[in-house]
Order: structure tokens, then C-alpha cells, then sequence
């Protein structure tokens, strides 16, 4: 109490006179602050002050007093429960209960500068360092954070508020959803399909930070979605930029987004509801958040968004109550991954990017995977209720190679002799019955790619050396075609006048004599 009665004494021209005072018998600027309980900042303002600039100071102050007198009373009742408060914030209440309200931005922050110096209310900053991000194209690029505060209601009980927040890169238009309960996959994916509502579509891509609710792994780059938010992302179809952990320089503006919410419309603010809230918060985005001029672009985002908008990609909505669609990208070992499951697709049905469409049949059996680009049905299992299971495309009661049947009568067809190319088959099906598939569908390729004659020649060196793969009649084909000119079934004519010369005979006593001799001189 004796705290606040020598603030009231030391207001105005007094408190001018009694900053001169303490300079004048040796205090020190931030001695003098402390000692009169007003912020360093007003002390320094004062300190080098003649009373001739001083009485200039007071007159330029007059004007904005006039404009700013009626809201006087709500300005300091803030200021004296919220110390902290920034002049930005107590703009945005006036404005949001005074819908007539004139006064401009600057008017009440150095309205509120002057009433802080003169009731000695000072304020305490923290400094954080920040990285700027490199600005990219329209519709290209938004960024997604969470949150949380504490809020108070009109009974003074404090409560927890979880906050989701997205802004695009280019425009910096904003939106917030705010919830009482901790954001889970779901929760998290429905926030994403109200923020796709409100801007009328979504960008190429999106950055986050990490998250457990939607990253199960970082796994040294090769990124473990959560099973909801991988087929989310795939249904939706935006790429993803996650922010590396523990690293606040490669979070840029999403870093900041959170942060906005928090100190300007959050803040000091009493909780009469999330349904209230919610609606407060899109009214201030309209306001505050979108409507005012952004401090780095220096233009009102909501305008610059009415450009960006028609560069964002549709997203045909969910609905809250209705369930994600099953979407699943195909990875490289040609395996579909459903509740936690994986479920093999024929061999070559990868490419990347590709997405499967997953439906479970009415019988309640079996589960479908359809392309989800051309909704052709790739492959048909039967659903595993176990974890962690690889479920192969070859079921116990299917006989393994009843669909080579077709195939292999295709490829016999292909041989100008069918009896000996039914026989090679044959062959390679008795001995790679593992790789029967792979071995009919080489062959295929090379009847299409060398002559009937080619073939033919190929097959039946091939058969005579019981050489039975498509490897080996690949070799031979290219050994074949290099040298034409020279093929092992022509015989090299021998010139006549060789035809008569014979070889020397020589009777075995002469090798019998070399040896002897050989041997005596090594020993």
C-alpha cells in the first residue's frame, strides 16, 4: 500500500522533477528507476530533458489525451491488473467492445506509453532470437502448430486451452481452433479439414513441428507417420515439411504463429466457453489477426489472400462425424500397410506416389485395395487381426501357380516350334518354381524384342545343352546377334590344299629319351 501511494506522488511533472532530483545528487539511471518504482525506459527518457522540452513534450501529448480521455478508466483498470499488457492487445479490446471506436493503433500505444510513465507501471521483455524464412510462392506453403494456456473463467478457475494454429507462408492469413481436451490424431486431422474450410482449399505443402500425434518416428529422415495422419495426408494429398527436433532455427513462422495467438488475443482474456471462444477467435482473426498490416510484409494479409486463395488446391471435406477414407501409398517392397499390418501387392504394382484405396468387404472377411487414381482392384486379402504380420499375396487354399496358365500358353505360342519351346517351359517351371513368373514374363520380352528365327536358333542350342532358364536364352540371343556372320551351326570349310597334309607321327621312345634327359640334368 505504501508501494502504491509513492507511485501516485511521483506522476507527471513531479515525477520529471524528482528524476532531475536524483540525478543531480549522483544516481544512476537504473538506481533512479528503482528507486521511484517506474521503468529505466522513462528514466532515460527524462534524464537528459530540459524543462523547456519537457513543457514542449506535455503540449504534443494534449491532443492525443483529448482523443483518448473517454477510454482512460478501461486503459489503466488493464494496465493495473495486467501490468504486462501491450498496447497492442488493449487496442484490440477497445475495438472489440467499442464497435464505433476511431482512434488509430498509433494513438493508443503511445497513449498507453504515456499513462505507464505517468502511473509508473513499467513492463518486463524477454528476448528470443527468431529465423526468418525465405519468402515462397502463393498456395504453396502453410504452416501448422500447437499450443497451450491457461486461462481463467468468470469464477477465477483456471483451465487448460489447447490451441491449433495455421497460417499461409505468402499472405499470412491465419486461422485458430482452440479445444479443452490434448490434441490426438483425429482431433488433430478434424482442426485440419476446419482450416481447409476457412481458407477454401489447402497449399502444396505443409510444415510442422514435431509431433507425437502425428509422427511415430523421425527415423533419421525417413519419417513414421501415425496410421491416421498417413492416410489423411495421402486422402488430402499435401506434401509435408517437418521441422527437425529440438531445432527452433528451422522452424520460422510457424514458430511465431502460436505465439501471436497467445499474447494478443489470448491473453488476459476470461474463458466463458469454447464455443464462445471459438467464435471470438474467428472475429479477431477478421479484426486483428488478418486484418491488420503485417509488421514484415507490410500488407493487410486478408487482402493479400484474396490472391493467394485461388492458387490453393480443393479438398473435398470429411465432415466431422464421417471416417478418413483408407488411403495408403504402395512402398517399395510392393507392400500396403493397414492397421499395423502389411499386406503384399503383386510384384511391379510400385511407382512412386502411388495410393491404394482401402475398403473392407461386407462379408467382413476379406479387404480390398484399389488404385486410387484409376480404381482398378490391384489385390484382394483376407483381413488379419493380428499385429505386425506380413500377409502375402499367395493364400494357403490357392494353388500357387494356376494364374501361370495363361502365360505360359501365351509364351509357347511365341515359338515358331512349339514342341520344343512347351518343353523348355516345361523345364523351367520343374526347376524355378520360384521364379516361374519372373522367368514366362522375360520371355515375353524377348519374343517381342528378337525374330521367330532368332528364337528359334536361341531355343534349340539352348535344348540340345539343356541350358533350361530365360537367362541363359537371353545370352544366347545377344551372343547370336553380335556374331551373325559366324554362328555355331555353321561348319568352317576346309581349304583344299590342306586337305592331303598329315601330321608326323613319332614313335614314344623319342618322349621316352627327352624325359630321361631332363631328368638327369635337374638332379
Amino acid at each position: 500500500m505504501q508501494q502504491r501511494m509513492w507511485r501516485e506522488k511521483v506522476t507527471g511533472t513531479r515525477m520529471f522533477a524528482k528524476i532531475k532530483e536524483l540525478k543531480h545528487i549522483g544516481y544512476k539511471k537504473l538506481s533512479a528507476a528503482k528507486e521511484l518504482q517506474i521503468d529505466v525506459k522513462t528514466v532515460r527518457k527524462y534524464w537528459d530533458m530540459t524543462e523547456e522540452e519537457y513543457q514542449q513534450y506535455l503540449s504534443s501529448t494534449k491532443t492525443r489525451s483529448k482523443i483518448m480521455t473517454p477510454y482512460k478508466s478501461d486503459i489503466l483498470g488493464m494496465l493495473r491488473k495486467y501490468p504486462n499488457i501491450t498496447g497492442s492487445v488493449i487496442y484490440d479490446r477497445l475495438r472489440e467492445v467499442n464497435e464505433e471506436f476511431e482512434p488509430s493503433y498509433r494513438s493508443v500505444r503511445l497513449y498507453v506509453s504515456d499513462i505507464r510513465e505517468e502511473e509508473g507501471i513499467p513492463t518486463v521483455k524477454t528476448i528470443r532470437q527468431y529465423t526468418e524464412c525465405e519468402e515462397l510462392p502463393l498456395g504453396f506453403q502453410a504452416q501448422v502448430d500447437l499450443g497451450q494456456i491457461v486461462m481463467q473463467d468468470a469464477y477465477n478457475k483456471r483451465l487448460k486451452v489447447y490451441i491449433f494454429a495455421m497460417v499461409m507462408s505468402a499472405s499470412r492469413e491465419k486461422y485458430v481452433y482452440f479445444q479443452l481436451d490434448p490434441f490426438t490424431s483425429q482431433t488433430f486431422i478434424e482442426a485440419h479439414d476446419r482450416a481447409f474450410k476457412y481458407f477454401g482449399g489447402r497449399t502444396t505443402e505443409i510444415v510442422y513441428d514435431q509431433d507425437r500425434v502425428m509422427v511415430v518416428s523421425e527415423n533419421s529422415g525417413d519419417i513414421i507417420f501415425t496410421e491416421k495422419f498417413e492416410s489423411y495426408k495421402n486422402y488430402a494429398g499435401f506434401s509435408v515439411h517437418l521441422c527437425r527436433g529440438y531445432d527452433p532455427e528451422s522452424k520460422g513462422k510457424v514458430e511465431s504463429v502460436v505465439k501471436y495467438v497467445k499474447n494478443n488475443f489470448l491473453k488476459y482474456r476470461v474463458f466463458h466457453g469454447i464455443s464462445t471462444l471459438n467464435s471470438d477467435g474467428l472475429s479477431w482473426l477478421d479484426r486483428t489477426g488478418n486484418g491488420l498490416i503485417h509488421e514484415t510484409t507490410k500488407m493487410i494479409p486478408k487482402v493479400v489472400f484474396e490472391q493467394e486463395k485461388n492458387h490453393l488446391k480443393p479438398v473435398a471435406a470429411l465432415g466431422i462425424k464421417n471416417e478418413i477414407p483408407r488411403v495408403a501409398v504402395v512402398r517399395k517392397t510392393n507392400v500396403v500397410v493397414y492397421k499395423q499390418n502389411r499386406y503384399a501387392m503383386p510384384k511391379g504394382t510400385y511407382f512412386p506416389g502411388r495410393k491404394m484405396k482401402i475398403a473392407e468387404c461386407p462379408d467382413g472377411k476379406n479387404i480390398d485395395f484399389t488404385d486410387y487414381e484409376t480404381k482398378e482392384l490391384i489385390q484382394r486379402h483376407l483381413i488379419s487381426h493380428e499385429k505386425g504380420k506380413y500377409i502375402g499375396t499367395n493364400h494357403p487354399e490357392r494353388d500357387r501357380f494356376t494364374d501361370y496358365t495363361e502365360l505360359t500358353q501365351k509364351v509357347i505360342k511365341g515359338f515358331e516350334n512349339q514342341s520344343s519351346g512347351k518343353a523348355f517351359i516345361e523345364a523351367i517351371l520343374k526347376d524355378k518354381k520360384r521364379y516361374a513368373r519372373d522367368q514366362l514374363g522375360l520371355l515375353v520380352k524377348l519374343q517381342k524384342q528378337f525374330t521367330e528365327q532368332e528364337i528359334n536358333n536361341a531355343l534349340e542350342y539352348c535344348v540340345k545343352r539343356k541350358l533350361y532358364s530365360a537367362v541363359l536364352l537371353k545370352d544366347t540371343l545377344e551372343y547370336l546377334s553380335i556374331n551373325k556372320k559366324d554362328t555355331v551351326f555353321e561348319k568352317v570349310a576346309i581349304p583344299d590344299k590342306y586337305l592331303k597334309i598329315t601330321a608326323q607321327k613319332r614313335s614314344i621312345n623319342a618322349y621316352s629319351s627327352i624325359a630321361t634327359e631332363g631328368g638327369n640334368q635337374h638332379g
